[in-house]
């Protein structure tokens, strides 16, 4: 439904028009007309008398993301190594019409073809397309059974990222997983540990390297059965090797990850290329949870305004001494608190109505061990079994079951804290836990991929690894551009959300008066954000003749 929005800026009204619609609970703003102030609305509807055809189409996310694909020699990069052939679009038009398609919306090739015709990128390119299928053997050459070209263009656009004034100090690691709803793939989806706790599902696991600035400079993507330990080390030597290629000073890199890629093999191989900053689990350093808090030092306030506290000492671990941090967020600790209480309330509730029904007098069949197992971790999740013991006496049919009060005060001493360790002895602890928390900006980058209000990778329609592989680069090269357009609009102290937002309301008018054949080509109404966003990024030289 559409409604009219006032906004004060600077102290004057200015009038929109807006469509929300409501995603996971939360209104959001999906459309945005910008009309202008009073007046100038005032007077288009009494000068005009409906003589005017007016037409508008998207204008700021397409010629922004082009403007980024520029800046980066994205078409030399991708002609260079995919050499093109006789189709209409070019591949790097194809690419990167797939890539601005997938910032704008998640849709089917086929549906990405209306897209790009309702689109401004016609006028721009001057050319069409028609079929799906062309798409598709434009990626085939990209990547297919016999030659994979994306870690090429991937290396590429890292050099290019470098040359630009991306000069990582930190890099951070970090995998993710998605679940697909393909049965029959071949080898890229496998049932393995589903982060959505999809593990009835098939999976592909996607890996990003990215810098301070979040943006990534590098991709993997990998079959869904692997364990991240199991890669880690194959994307460090990558990621050393290409800086080192690009003959970057990697000495005082310190790269970043967590804990379930650690192990007694991994952790020398990686301290031999980079420094790094890993977390370790709790019960690998159990002792260091009894510490009070009194002794730990106030280290910053993050951009949350939580308090992180910190405590700094030596452990050995894998064979060797490390410096090690131990972490307290006291919201952190708040918040697992609740969920924690909350969680045993609703399963001590299940258990209470599993003991009832066998209280009450049965009839029937017999209640069989592997049944009853099976309701029960329905509801008791994996992260909360070692809290409850419960017992069953198939014979007798006498269940029981209790709450392990002295696990939940181990539990206890956990919430809120992180254990870090480093072989750097120059980071202060400060330096230490806020290098590490920094890895949240990938976390957050992967929510938005599995969600559908940025540049989602979900959902896969596709079945061949090679075309999966060129679907998910489609959409890490989407989010390269835009995070690398954020970088660069950051001395305009916008917020993320409002440079999307302003963005994808920003329009152009095809306007044509009655009587007349000449079309004239306006920029709507800008807001003063949407002007310095123009500007910034040089978006004249896209306004179409």
């Amino acid at each position: 439904m559409a409604f009219l929005c006032t906004k004060m800026i600077k102290g004057k009204k200015y009038h929109y028009l807006e469509e929300r619609t409501k995603i996971k609970g939360k209104s959001i703003r999906t459309w945005q007309r910008y009309l202008g102030p009073a007046d100038k609305i005032k007077d288009f509807y009494e000068n005009n008398n409906g003589e005017i055809d007016i037409k508008s189409k998207s204008f700021g996310s397409i010629s922004a993301m082009l403007s980024i694909a520029e800046e980066l020699n994205l078409k030399e990069i991708i002609s260079k190594i995919v050499p093109d052939n006789n189709y209409k679009l070019s591949i790097y038009q194809h690419i990167i019409m797939q890539s601005i398609c997938r910032f704008n919306k998640p849709m089917s090739r086929k549906a990405s073809i209306k897209w790009f015709k309702d689109s401004i990128l016609p006028l721009l390119w001057k050319k069409d397309f028609q079929s799906p299928q062309t798409i598709f053997n434009q990626f085939d050459k990209v990547v297919n059974n016999i030659n994979d070209k994306i870690p090429k263009i991937d290396e590429e656009i890292c050099k290019a990222l470098i040359d630009r004034g991306i000069k990582p100090s930190t890099l951070i690691w970090d995998p993710t997983n998605f679940f697909t709803y393909i049965e029959k793939g071949e080898n890229l989806p496998k049932k393995g540990a589903s982060k959505e706790k999809r593990f009835d599902k098939n999976i592909i696991n996607l890996g990003l390297v990215v810098s301070e600035d979040n943006i990534p400079l590098m991709h993997i993507v990998y079959d869904g059965n692997k364990k991240e330990s199991d890669v880690i080390m194959d994307i460090t030597n990558l990621i050393h090797s290409r800086l080192n290629k690009l003959n970057f000073d990697i000495e005082n890199i310190v790269f970043v990850f967590d804990k379930g890629n650690n192990s007694k093999e991994n952790i020398p191989k990686i301290k031999k290329k980079f420094h790094f900053i890993g977390s370790l689990k709790m019960n690998q350093m159990s002792h260091l949870l009894d510490i009070p808090l009194s002794k730990f030092e106030n280290l910053y306030t993050n951009k949350k305004g939580n308090l992180m506290r910190g405590y700094k000492t030596k452990e050995k671990i894998y064979g060797e001494e490390y410096l090690i941090v131990v972490t307290h967020n006291e919201k952190g600790e708040r918040k697992q608190r609740e969920k924690t209480e909350e969680s045993i309330r609703k399963i001590t509730e299940k258990f209470q109505e599993v003991e009832n029904s066998f209280n009450k007098e049965k009839k029937g069949k017999k209640t069989k061990i592997k049944g009853l197992s099976s309701r029960i971790n329905d509801f008791l999740y994996k992260q909360y079994r070692i809290l409850f013991d419960w017992n069953f006496d198939e014979k007798d049919q006498k269940f029981s079951w209790s709450l392990n009060k002295d696990k939940l005060e181990l539990r206890k001493k956990i919430w809120g804290k992180n254990i870090l360790f480093t072989d750097s002895e120059k980071l202060t602890t400060r330096e230490i836990a806020e290098t590490y928390n920094s890895k949240t900006i990938i976390e957050h980058d992967f929510k938005t991929m599995k969600d559908k209000l940025l540049i989602p990778i979900k959902p896969f329609n596709l079945r061949k690894d090679r075309r999966l592989k060129a679907h998910i680069f489609i959409c890490v090269l989407s989010m390269i551009l835009y995070r690398y357009m954020v970088w660069k609009l950051k001395d305009l102290k916008l917020s993320e959300n409002r440079i999307n937002e302003e963005l994808k309301s920003m329009r152009i008018a095809f306007v044509k008066q009655e009587g007349s054949n000449s079309v004239k080509k306006v920029l709507e109404n800008m807001t003063p954000e949407q002007i310095e966003i123009y500007s910034t990024l040089n978006l004249k030289r896209f306004l179409v003749n």
